[in-house]
C-alpha cells in the first residue's frame, strides 16, 4: 500500500465539519460518512488510484462508513482535536468536494449511494462487510464520478 496523502482520517472528518461550520451549517454524522467515502473514491479515481486517507469503509444500514469516524462523530466534532493537519494543495480537492456535495442532505447522499453496487454487494454479505478499497477505486474510476448530482 502507498501512503495516503493525508495522515489521518480524522483530519479530513474534521475539514468537513469545519468547512459546514463556516458556512453556519450543522453536518449530521451520515452526511459526514458520504462526504468521507466520496472524497476517498474521487481521489482515488483522480490521483490513479492513491489514497486520499487510511480509511476503512463497511457496509452499514444507511451507507458506507468509516466505523471509527463514525463512533468518533457521533455526537458532533470532538472539541479537543485542534485543527486538522491537510497539506496545501488538497486543500483544493476538498473544497471542490464540498462544493459539489456538500449542498445535499444526507438522506439525498444516502439514497444515491445506495445505488452504488459495491456497497449493494458488500451489504448483501452483511452489515459491517468491509468495502474494499480496490473495489472503491474500480467503482468510481469507472463511474468517473459518484451518481450522486
Amino acid at each position: 500500500m502507498t501512503a495516503t496523502v493525508v495522515e489521518s482520517t480524522i483530519d479530513v472528518a474534521l475539514w468537513f465539519m469545519d468547512q459546514a461550520r463556516r458556512e453556519d451549517d450543522y453536518l449530521q454524522p451520515q452526511k459526514l460518512q458520504r462526504l468521507i467515502y466520496i472524497a476517498q473514491g474521487s481521489y482515488a479515481a483522480t490521483h490513479h488510484g492513491r489514497m486520499l486517507m487510511p480509511a476503512l469503509f463497511v457496509a452499514g444500514e444507511t451507507g458506507p462508513q468509516d466505523p471509527n469516524i463514525f463512533r468518533l462523530f457521533e455526537h458532533g466534532r470532538p472539541t479537543n482535536l485542534g485543527e486538522p493537519k491537510i497539506p496545501a494543495e488538497t486543500l483544493h480537492f476538498l473544497d471542490m468536494i464540498w462544493r459539489r456535495y456538500g449542498h445535499h442532505s444526507s438522506d439525498y447522499l444516502n439514497q444515491q449511494i445506495k445505488h452504488h453496487d459495491i456497497y449493494a454487494r458488500a451489504l448483501k454479505k452483511g452489515l459491517g462487510e468491509e468495502i474494499p478499497f480496490p473495489a472503491i477505486v474500480r467503482f468510481f474510476t469507472r463511474k468517473e464520478r459518484p451518481s450522486v448530482k
